[in-house]
């Protein structure tokens, strides 16, 4: 999409563009400080590999600084051919104030000699959206009322920006700024580098745009939500059409810009930047390890911490010290794997974690080990994957192997311990009967709870199989459930040993994932099948379904799962005698 500069050009002085004469003399004599706001003591709010942002005061006026210094090669093409993120930034905020629209005011931009910055009045007080978003949700019917005023704020703040040829190639919640000085919605947009004009936008380039919106703000949105949002975009961008033909266009989009953004977030995980690393250490082993979390689901108190390479190198400097010491806890010991529990002090973190050592007797195993990464690998990308894809799992820390050749030798996975109790213990706790008559929740609120868990059970299969994840070994055990009065309960799945990504997931592979949760809900007394019927239920509706004719995958359900405890049944007995026979 080609871009349109402002006529209007900043005022310059020397090798600074300044907006106005007020700038200029507001800034004689501090330009040293901007070009060095490190040495002057400024506040580094934001970094990343492209910027760093800086808060400042200069006399008494709340500044922010943003240097540009991005190394990739289409920074250094831009850079060569005379195009600055910064200037360029500078020019959109002046299109968009004359247009009515609020952006951060521009004081000066600077770009010569490998320096680039531009400099703005801070936006204060204010929130970014997606966390007044997050914080909002939380206040319940009060909360929901103000959610819908700015849900119209910023459909038509949007629909201007759209209606004078502006698109924001970078369009999420963290980009949009709320005053909360003022009682009525006032947003500001930020970030005004990745912006481009036309003379006219197409209504593709609209959709794809809107796209990047929605796939930000889609699990924390409902459907009536979204289309109150293109309720009020529609007229203020200008454009005409019909509100279902708006929805299904942008939808589209979405779709695709999600799974875009997941395989790029794919390609991360196995990677190193400022999240993941991959390291090397003596007796051939290597490994990825996380130096931070962007997600922090399942309660983790380490996706809020960041790790350092050196703190990596000493802690895995000896792998089997991790299975050594007076904290170790051996929660399980056979022939399939070794699992302990222990206290893993990370420089001045200390994190309580499960480290697993799978062992691989069976000489088929060892040998597809070849062609494949190992447990450990494949568990710690599919882990990162699930929370990506905001699906609540134990965060994998940490994944090494060694190998001689191709051959696997040994390899562990440490992942943080997850503080809730599997699916079992929690319906016992919380919705048992006790035989003192002292309950912990009143029978309404049981009721409550139990139709709420059992209903995130299906939604969480559903999300699990929408994203095309298979997993073989979904049962109780390997399901926790976190939750606490007040709030809504949390669904986390652990030991990922059973989950795979697969190309194509069919009808058969959804039913057998549908089963297997079903017969762990078929072996915890307390569930019936209205229970039973409320997980399939929670699985099979979506938005706009209306009326859903669940009798024939009920049955359907039935006939499978009396099938498989019938399986695990004759199993069963085979392990008991073979243990009985004599040697």
């Amino acid at each position: 999409m080609s871009t349109t500069d402002d006529n209007t050009a900043p005022e310059s002085s020397g090798k600074i563009h300044f907006a106005d004469e007020a700038a200029a003399a507001l800034l004689a004599g501090h330009i040293d400080q901007c070009n060095h706001p490190d040495s002057a003591g400024w506040q580094l709010v934001k970094q990343n590999p492209s910027r760093s942002v800086y808060r400042g005061q200069i006399d008494g006026a709340d500044v922010y600084l943003k240097h540009y210094h991005g190394r990739s090669l289409s920074h250094r093409l831009r850079r060569l051919l005379g195009r600055s993120d910064a200037l360029r930034e500078m020019q959109f905020a002046k299109y968009l104030t004359a247009n009515g629209i609020e952006t951060p005011c521009p004081l000066a931009g600077r770009f010569d000699s490998g320096i680039e910055w531009l400099l703005s009045h801070a936006v204060a007080p204010a929130e970014a959206a997606d966390q007044w978003h997050e914080r909002t949700l939380r206040q319940g019917s009060a909360g929901k009322r103000a959610i819908q005023t700015y849900i119209a704020a910023i459909g038509t703040l949007i629909g201007k920006m759209h209606s004078v040829g502006v698109a924001h190639w970078d369009l999420h919640c963290g980009n949009i700024m709320l005053k909360t000085s003022s009682a009525e919605p006032q947003l500001v947009l930020m970030d005004l580098h990745r912006m481009q004009r036309r003379r006219r936008l197409s209504r593709r380039a609209m959709a794809a745009n809107l796209a990047q919106l929605f796939h930000d703000r889609y699990h924390f949105t409902t459907r009536t939500e979204r289309l109150r949002f293109l309720k009020h975009y529609i007229p203020a961008s200008g454009r005409g059409g019909s509100l279902r033909g708006w929805q299904m266009l942008v939808e589209d989009f979405a779709s695709r810009h999600t799974k875009k953004q997941y395989a790029q977030r794919d390609r991360r995980i196995v990677g190193s930047n400022r999240y993941f690393t991959r390291l090397k250490f003596a007796a051939g082993w290597r490994g990825h390890v996380v130096l931070a979390s962007k997600r922090q689901l399942g309660g983790s108190k380490a996706a809020g911490l960041t790790f350092t390479t050196d703190q990596w190198r000493k802690i895995l400097a000896d792998p089997d010290s991790l299975f050594q010491g007076p904290d170790v806890k051996v929660i399980k010991d056979s022939g399939s794997s070794m699992i302990v529990r222990r206290k893993l002090s990370i420089g001045p973190h200390e994190i309580d974690v499960y480290i697993k050592r799978p062992r691989t007797k069976r000489l088929a195993k060892r040998f597809l080990n070849i062609f494949r990464p190992s447990r450990p690998f494949r568990a710690f990308k599919l882990g990162h994957q699930l929370l990506a894809r905001r699906i609540a799992t134990a965060l994998p820390l940490a994944a090494i192997e060694r190998r001689t050749g191709p051959f696997l030798d040994d390899s562990i996975l440490i992942a943080e311990a997850v503080d809730a109790p599997h699916l079992y213990d929690f319906m016992e706790t919380w919705l048992g009967n006790s035989p003192k008559g002292d309950l912990p929740l009143t029978p309404p609120q049981q009721r409550q709870l139990a139709q709420e868990v059992l209903r995130q059970l299906g939604r969480m299969l559903q999300h699990l199989h929408d994203n095309n994840f298979a997993h073989r070994d979904l049962k109780a055990t390997n399901i926790r459930v976190r939750w606490s009065p007040g709030e809504s309960p949390e669904i986390v799945l652990v030991d990922l040993d059973g989950l795979s990504m697969v190309r194509f997931m069919t009808a058969r592979r959804k039913f057998q994932g549908l089963m297997r949760l079903n017969v762990s809900l078929l072996q915890c007394p307390i569930v019936n099948h209205a229970g039973q019927l409320r997980m399939l239920l929670g699985y099979l509706r979506r938005p706009g379904s209306g009326r859903i004719h669940f009798k024939p995958y009920w049955r359907l359900l039935e006939e499978w799962s009396a099938r498989k405890l019938n399986q695990q049944i004759r199993s069963r007995r085979r392990r008991q005698k073979a243990v009985r026979r004599p040697a």
